[in-house]
């Protein structure tokens, strides 16, 4: 399910509610997948129930209200009403655009781009990519096709000025992004994409185009799980693992005694470092996550 949350104010940069939800969702069937949720006051539903327009549009999408906690009489009106509420404390997790009044929503239909400023670069805009952890990752250009398929595809899409064509993050080194939300800024004339990335984001194999990501074992996780699925056995010692059971627990069991049969300080830091690299892959291969073993370590600790 595709969440999109408005605020009440950016409605009327595009006609108001009834036209938005139109011109906008209707007209691309829109409301079979997605919902749009509106932050709302005790004014804005007053104004969203006059002449019925709250109740015509709950019927061809689905609408939800987002009110705040205080909000106890608002809460009380809305239920009273027949109409569902959601509270949003955090993006959710399959949200591709997150609107606010700087979005203007400027990237869902062709005719509301031309709020971006693309004249100023001469038909594209910068566009600085950053992932879930606030990591800068890279600095592309758009283009308002480039846009509007990345909109279409969730993929991260960019117009290369060297090559002067479109060009799919991803597509040949496997390295794709994932576009989580995007916003713009308040001159409209820079985007920020907010992606999932996969492998590396840098063509010199460092996982940033200004720096590599500090080193960590989420990081090592990351690697490893990126040979596993982009790799081939035939170049891959991990992929190897991965795709042979077998001889993966093999190797942990020979790990393991090599641990309890450490020499000395530094030989037991190198075989717990071989371990700790073979039980990584296992989780990976399992399809464990790192957070999901601190989660368990948590509940013990209670």
């Amino acid at each position: 399910m595709l969440i999109l949350k408005i605020e009440m104010k950016d409605m009327e940069l595009v006609g108001g509610i009834t036209q938005f939800i139109k011109e906008v969702f209707l007209k691309r069937n829109w409301d079979v997948f997605l919902t749009l949720v509106i932050k709302v006051n005790k004014q804005d539903f007053d104004i969203l129930n006059m002449n019925n327009n709250l109740k015509e549009i709950s019927q061809n999408l689905d609408l939800r209200l987002e009110i705040d906690d205080g909000q106890n009489e608002m809460k009380k009106l809305v239920y009273k009403r027949g109409y569902k509420t959601i509270i949003l404390s955090s993006p959710n997790h399959y949200e591709i655009i997150y609107f606010n009044s700087k979005m203007n929503y400027s990237l869902i239909d062709d005719s509301l781009l031309n709020i971006l400023d693309f004249d100023k670069g001469h038909g594209l805009i910068p566009t600085i990519v950053q992932d879930q952890d606030n990591t800068v990752l890279m600095l592309a250009y758009s283009s308002k096709e480039s846009l509007k398929q990345t909109i279409n595809t969730r993929k991260a899409t960019y117009f290369s000025r060297s090559r002067n064509k479109l060009w799919i993050k991803g597509e040949e080194s496997g390295n794709s992004q994932e576009v989580k939300k995007i916003l713009f800024d308040c001159d409209k004339d820079a985007l920020m994409f907010k992606v999932e990335q996969t492998g590396y984001a840098c063509h010199t194999g460092t996982y940033s185009c200004f720096a590599d990501k500090e080193f960590s074992l989420s990081v090592l996780y990351d690697i490893i799980n990126n040979r596993i699925e982009n790799s081939t056995v035939s170049d891959s010692y991990t992929k190897r693992l991965a795709e042979d059971n077998k001889l993966l627990l093999s190797k942990i069991k020979e790990e393991s005694l090599e641990v309890i049969n450490f020499t000395d300080r530094n030989n037991l830091i190198w075989e717990i470092a071989d371990l700790a690299y073979f039980i990584l892959v296992l989780m990976a291969s399992k399809k464990i996550n790192l957070l999901e073993i601190v989660n368990e370590l948590r509940r013990r600790n209670k």
